[in-house]
């Protein structure tokens, strides 16, 4: 039996609280530590994941740019993704990122999926299956970005027309007839159109072969003239008269040519640079002569002030990088009638810079490539027509040279967005 004495001793002990807290704390570390490092391994995996999740958006939004500047090419946007994982890796993150990149140029879309393990801190095992992170990311553009061609008639048919073998190669821009009649844009007989887009305000005419088996958009709105705001060139007094060099061999410098410029046949003339003023009268290129200038643009104005270019003589031009005539080739004066600029030369190669004609007719009738050795070739004309066998080449390498593009054709302000 225990004694009476004792039994005040074992009360105190049953009665005192001393070391539970340090009890409970040795039962429960174990639980504490793994719910917090649980917290932790959670934390970092949507940390991770919102990271990734960076990485697709912002390479979805660069890919889909430059895909769409390189006539929605896939290996453009996968470049563009693999530059964003790469520059990912040099800030530091650690394992293999597995990207699918897809392209779908008639949504102008490009979707980018990023697939990565994650590693967990404490709690190993919880984060099971690979991988255990996938995000997608889509972006749109709102329009295309390289525009090459703008037919500005609203109302006739054939304002953009290609027949008999004609063709546009224009595979990285677009080509846009303003025209609301059902047959605004026509490729006929064996012609062929090559565009990233054809684009109708009205309809068109041909079958899917002379588009390159993807026919035209209709009923696209119209694209506004995109130099309408351009200031012309001062005409000043007249440098010549009714200029006719036969068989002339030399340098002509700019200025304003009153009735005309023709040059005849087996002439090899070098243009100085600098504007050259048509006036009253027609630009004329007579076969077998060649004509060459840098830096030069040609102002038409006044009465039958067009342009030919006789069918084997060699002509090239690059537009003017500065002055009233920056970027063009030729500038159409407003006011002037409705008048007809004709190439038929086989050695057209080089025409670089925007040919403008508001009031103008481009008639290409040629049996050869036409501007296919210029850096880019623009054209804003009121109609675009070929015929017989021209091959019409719209490049659209604009790095390649100092000649700047006017604003509204070639790369344009291309509005990337996401999807989700």
């Amino acid at each position: 039996m225990i004694e009476a004495s004792l039994l005040p001793v074992l009360r105190r002990l049953l009665e005192c609280t001393r070391g539970h807290m340090a009890m409970m704390t040795g039962i429960l570390a174990p639980m504490l530590i793994g719910v917090a490092g649980g917290a932790i391994d959670v934390s970092a995996f949507m940390t991770h994941k919102t990271d990734l999740q960076d990485i697709a958006d912002a390479s979805a939004l660069g890919a889909a740019k430059e895909a769409s500047l390189n006539g929605w090419s896939t290996s453009a946007a996968v470049a563009i993704v693999n530059g964003y994982l790469e520059a990912h890796k040099r800030s530091g993150a650690e394992g293999t990122v597995a990207a699918k990149v897809e392209v779908d140029p008639f949504k102008k879309q490009v979707t980018v999926t990023l697939e990565q393990d994650h590693h967990p801190y404490f709690v190993v095992g919880y984060f099971v299956g690979s991988p255990q992170i996938r995000v997608s990311s889509a972006a749109q553009t709102n329009n295309n970005t390289n525009i090459c061609v703008i037919g500005l008639e609203k109302a006739d048919a054939a304002t953009v027309s290609l027949e008999t073998n004609a063709a546009i190669s224009a595979p990285k821009c677009s080509v846009y007839s303003n025209s609301l009649s059902t047959s605004g844009l026509t490729s006929t007989g064996n012609a062929n159109l090559v565009a990233q887009l054809a684009c109708s305000a009205g309809g068109f005419a041909g079958v899917s072969r002379n588009y390159n088996y993807q026919n035209p958009l209709t009923d696209c709105p119209e694209v506004a003239d995109p130099l309408a705001s351009r200031a012309p060139p001062s005409v000043g007094s007249c440098r010549e008269t009714d200029a006719d060099y036969q068989h002339f061999v030399g340098n002509l410098q700019p200025g304003v040519y009153c009735g005309g410029l023709t040059i005849r046949a087996s002439s090899d003339v070098f243009l100085k640079p600098g504007i050259y003023i048509i006036k009253d009268g027609p630009l004329v290129i007579e076969s077998s002569s060649v004509v060459e200038g840098k830096g030069v643009g040609f102002y038409f104005t006044g009465k039958n002030a067009g342009m030919l270019f006789g069918s084997s003589s060699q002509v090239d031009i690059e537009a003017p990088v500065t002055g009233p005539l920056a970027g063009l080739v030729t500038f159409q004066d407003r006011a002037s009638a409705e008048t007809d600029f004709v190439i038929t030369s086989n050695k057209a190669r080089k025409l670089l810079g925007t040919i403008y004609l508001a009031n103008g007719n481009l008639i290409v009738d040629a049996n050869n490539k036409v501007a296919d050795a210029s850096a880019y070739t623009a054209i804003v004309v009121r109609r675009l027509r070929l015929s017989k066998g021209p091959n019409l080449v719209l490049n659209t390498d604009y790095n390649k040279t100092l000649v700047p593009v006017p604003e509204g054709v070639g790369p344009q302000a291309t509005t990337v967005h996401l999807l989700y």
